[in-house]
Order: C-alpha cells, then structure tokens, then sequence
C-alpha cells in the first residue's frame, strides 16, 4: 500500500507527534505529586494560607503593584514546588526584592483569571506558556524576610547585574540613559518609560531593546573580528577560536541576566557558530533546526513565546532571503556594499516576519528600514562600547570623559528613534490579520522566494494561486464583519460600559469617562478584528431598544418603576439598592445582567434571587462579557 519512503515518513511523524505529547506531560509540573496545586482544594481553601517562596525573577511593574515570578517551597509547612506570579501593592517606602531571597506570606492563592473581553490579550494564558497559573496579592508589610538566599544561577546573574548598575550610577547617567543600558547590555526592559518604549516601537526598532537574536548575532559577528588572527598563527586556531567565542557567548548570557530570550538567543547562535566555523550553508541551517530542537526538549512551551517564533523566523529569513536579495544589486565602493547589506538583512527579516507582526501586533512601520539603516551600523560599536564601559566602571577604572560619551552616543540614538517614530504618517496601526491570512501569507512568500531562486513554471501557478487564496480571504472577512451587529457589555472594574456595533461603527456608552488607555484595553482588539472604527462615546443611558429587545439599566438611582413597562434585559450597574425579587415581579425580565461596577456580595445575592425565579443571570466576572447578537 505504501512504499518504504512513505512507510519511514509516517513512521517519524507518528513518533515525534508521541515524543511531543510525551515531553508536554514530562514538562508540565501540574503533574508531579509535590506541586503546590495538588497539596490545597484552591476552590475551597480559606482566605489565608501560608506560602513559603523566593524570588525568581523581577517583572514589569504596573501602575498598582510591583510584579515578580516566585518559585514557593513550602505551603502549610509541605514542601512543594511550582512557579507563582507574586504581586506587591506598590509602597512609597518599599524597595524592589531581590532575586533570591526568601520570604514567607499568609494570603490567599487565588487563579489568574481569564480575558474577559472579546478579543482581549490574556495574560492568563501567557502566563500558562511559563507554567504559572496562580497568583498571590500582597502589601509589603505582609512579606515576612525568611533572611536566607536561594542560590541559584539566576541568582549569580542578578548579583552582577546589580553591581554593574549601582558601580554605572556614580557615573551620573540620567534614568533614560541607564534604562536603555540596562535594557541594550543587561537584559533588563524594566525601567524604560512607556514613552521611549513606544517610540522605539513605532520606530521600527523595539528589538533594539531586547537581548536577543539581534544583540548577540552582533557580538557573534564582534568575537568573529577579534578572534580571526587565532585561525592564522596558531596550530588549533580554528577549535580554540570557537570554544573562546561559544564561552564570551555564555558569559554575556550571564551577564545579560539568563533571561529566556537571552538563552534562546545564544543556544541558538552557539550552534551557528559551529556551522559558521565548518563554513557550510547546510550546516547553518542544522545548527539552527538543532538549537531549535534542543530548546523544545528543554521547554515544549516555547513554540508558544512570541519572541522564540520571531527570532528563529528572522534568522532563517537572513539565511535563506538575504542572499537573494542581494543580488539585485551590486555596490561598487567599500561604503555602500556595508549599507546594502544592512539593508538586505533587514529586508530580508522583515519579509519573514511581516505576516507573524501583523497577527500579533497589528501595525507596520514603514520607516523601519531607515531606523535599521542609521543605528544598526553602529550598534555594533555601541554594544561594544557598552560592554567596555560596563567593565571599566565595574573596575572603578572608568573616566567621566568616556561615562559622558557614552551617555551622549545614547541619547543620539533616541533622538533619531524619537524623530522616526514621530512621523506618524508612515506608522500603519490598527490592521486586521488573522490565523488564517498569516498561515496563506506565508505560503505566498514561500512560494515567491521559491521562484526566484528557480523559476519553474508550477511554482509560479501555485505563487498565483496562493495570492488569490489570500484575496478571498481577505474578502470572505471583510464581508463577514460588515454584516455583523452586536450589543456588549464590557467587563469593566468600576465603570459600565455598553457597546453597539452596526455597520463598522461601533458606539460605545459609558457612565463615567473612558481615558484612551481604557478604550484600547476595553475593546481596541475588538475593533481591528471587526475592521470597526469608534463612532461616538456617549453618557449611559437608562434605556435602549436593541433589534427588537428592549433594554433596562438600572444605575445606583434604584429608579425602575415604571408603568406598563416590561424590557426583555435589565443590566444592573453601580450597585443599586434594590430588591431583586421585587424588581423581577414588577417587570417581568427575559434575562438579568450584573456587571464589574457591582459589588461582588451584591452580585451573589442576585444570583441567588435569579436561580429562584429561574430567570438567567449573566455576571461578566465569571462568564465575561455579555454579548447579544
């Protein structure tokens, strides 16, 4: 029935498909005895338990709470394991904890809960890629220091990153300038103001921030340079040449914090640099599937991190487009080859990386190429730069002239980013990409880089093909979206907030005033999905007829009686005063709602009366967002 080859591929596609669900299973500590989720019923355990854990690693705070990964050791005096996201309500008088150090809390562990919104990012599910699926709200006087050190790797890496910033903060940095060190040189994006970080990200240029793939094929390139004479006047040159470069890439990981996306990043070009050294394509290209291969053994979960799919995308872009590309043209002088070449490599990443960007991100700078251009030629000598400079200061050797120069090159870079991040002309946002579109996108660029590299006639019908296939696409969703009409209730703390879309405007009406950052948490995903624009944001009003629905909001007033009126739907909103049961025999509802802006005691006395009367009730904080088609 099947021949040999046909037999062997099945064989290995059955047996990685095993060997996957096997290292998931092997991985995932749920499903060990001592993790602490099988040592407690979370949904019936009391509103404080003692939890003994220590730090793991420092995350971006928020506006309310300082935030961190803990790795708990003992819950109720049982020794258990298991990764918890910790935060700390933030304190004037509080300092940031240290990677390490252990403390004890009496609190409640509760589930990290859901998106609750359409469309809305889920940090839930983010969190589950890193096996962390719980969390626990302190104040700091609730931390009580054990005074013991878990030693660690991590804990060594943030020991030296904690020396080399406090011995740079005599050198009279300004925050700005130490935060871009801290980010470029030691794998810490913390303490970037939201304003640069957009600017860098409007720019084109966010990957400048992060210690990744970028950072350390620099520094590869860099150990490459200074090496080479180790190839020449030595016997063992080229072997000695390779351990050196693979252990400065280890050391800068270190240094770099161990952050995953730094280990990926040097796993990944520590093979290279082997298939670099044996001076083979195909050995490239191994190096890379067995770096690959290695860190899913490792972690299975990564084919889930957004920063693992756009690294190892960009590099197999580099190798296989890059080369292409530049043979369109051919510079003649020293100069402009250099500046091709950049500007190949980035078009060549770019181009791998485009559908993944629009699917996650949904905007597209159109000047990246011109923030490419201008730093990348020099962000090599700024790295190199920042790493003298990061050990001249942790030698107390540093000059104030050399500080200063340093600080100055930085502040270059963000005023051209600044500047190419203010053209807001050239910066498409809000572009609607799905799963589908992405996947036949890279069909489509497969297929055309496959062309080019040999024009076969088949490949050119199936290019063909894979571009209408994505026009229908494309066509097939507008049309879905523009006949789609919908009444929500958002989940929304504090605030209601009710949304009507018809026609690709959506209006949205709010009882108190809604800040752009609410509008983009709220319902901006919403509205690229949709292919909708924000119409108009209104006052909520007490009643809408939807369809053929009528619809009551009964506010923090009370007021609901009125005569000979009966709506479909009420929407409680603010907490009003009311007596459920009564409301319900005067108005005779279809369906009850309680959103966020409700006291939570108040919405489990109305379910209550609800599951009496069996009326349905519908509360967003549990099922999400009501939504009525």
């Amino acid at each position: 029935m099947f021949s040999k080859g046909h037999s062997f591929i099945i064989t290995m596609v059955i047996v990685f498909i095993i060997f996957g669900i096997a290292l998931v299973k092997i991985h995932n500590p749920k499903n060990y005895s001592n993790h602490y989720s099988n040592h407690v019923n979370l949904k019936e355990q009391p509103d404080e338990i003692g939890i003994q854990f220590y730090i793991k690693e420092r995350l971006k705070p928020s506006s309310y709470y300082n935030k961190y990964i803990v790795s708990a050791k003992f819950l109720e005096g049982k020794a258990v394991h298991g990764k918890i996201l910790l935060q700390v309500a933030k304190d004037s008088t509080q300092n940031v904890l240290n990677i390490g150090n252990t403390y004890t809390t009496f609190t409640a562990l509760k589930p990290i809960p859901r998106a609750l919104n359409p469309y809305q990012f889920d940090y839930s599910k983010y969190l589950q890629t890193q096996y962390i699926s719980h969390k626990i709200i302190v104040l700091p006087n609730q931390l009580i220091d054990n005074h013991k050190i878990e030693y660690s790797l991590g804990y060594v890496a943030d020991q030296i990153r904690k020396t080399c910033t406090s011995k740079l903060f005599k050198y009279n940095f300004t925050s700005t300038q130490l935060s871009i060190i801290n980010a470029l040189l030691l794998g810490q994006r913390q303490d970037i103001s939201q304003d640069v970080f957009d600017h860098y990200r409007d720019a084109g240029a966010i990957h400048i921030l992060a210690v990744s793939g970028l950072h350390v094929g620099i520094i590869l390139l860099l150990l490459n340079l200074i090496l080479k004479p180790l190839r020449r006047y030595y016997k063992n040159g080229k072997i000695i040449k390779l351990i050196l470069t693979i252990l400065s890439l280890w050391c800068f990981a270190i240094i770099a914090g161990l952050s995953p996306s730094v280990l990926r990043a040097v796993t990944m070009f520590s093979f290279l640099a082997i298939g670099i050294n044996i001076r083979s394509k195909t050995s490239i290209y191994n190096s890379l599937f067995i770096s690959l291969f290695i860190l899913i053994c490792f972690n299975p979960l990564l084919l889930f991190s957004v920063g693992f799919q756009l690294s190892y995308l960009a590099v197999f872009a580099i190798v296989w487009i890059q080369p292409l590309v530049s043979k369109i043209y051919k510079p003649r002088f020293y100069l402009s080859k250099k500046l091709w070449e950049i500007f190949t490599v980035t078009i060549a990443a770019q181009l791998g990386l485009l559908p993944l960007t629009l699917l996650y991100f949904h905007q597209f700078p159109l000047l990246f190429f011109i923030s490419n251009l201008i730093i990348l030629p020099f962000l090599g000598g700024i790295l190199g730069f920042g790493i003298l400079v990061i050990l001249l200061a942790y030698l107390n050797i540093l000059p104030g002239s050399i500080a200063a120069l340093f600080g100055g090159c930085i502040d270059i870079m963000n005023i051209i980013i600044e500047w190419i991040a203010n053209q807001k002309s050239f910066v498409i946002k809000n572009i609607p990409f799905s799963i589908g579109m992405c996947i036949i996108s890279y069909m489509t660029i497969i297929l055309l880089v496959m062309t080019f590299k040999k024009y076969d006639r088949r490949k050119l019908y199936g290019l063909g093909v894979s571009i209408l296939i994505l026009c229908s696409v494309m066509v097939y969703e507008k049309y879905i979206t523009s006949n789609l009409q919908e009444l929500i209730v958002f989940h929304n703390q504090r605030n209601t907030a009710l949304g009507i879309l018809e026609n690709q405007q959506f209006r949205i009406y709010s009882k108190d005033s809604i800040t752009i950052k609410t509008q983009h948490f709220l319902f901006g995903n919403y509205l690229i999905k949709n292919r909708a624009t924000l119409d108009t944001v209104m006052q909520l009003k007490n009643i809408y007829q939807y369809k053929k629905q009528t619809i009551m909001v009964i506010d923090s007033t009370s007021i609901y009686r009125i005569k000979s009126f009966h709506p479909d739907i009420i929407i409680l909103s603010g907490s009003p005063k009311i007596h459920l049961d009564r409301v319900i025999d005067s108005l005779h509802p279809k369906q009850i709602v309680a959103d966020a802006s409700n006291y939570k005691s108040y919405i489990d006395q109305w379910e209550i009366s609800c599951q009496k009367q069996n009326i349905p009730f519908h509360r967003t904080d549990k099922k999400g967002a009501f939504i009525l088609k």
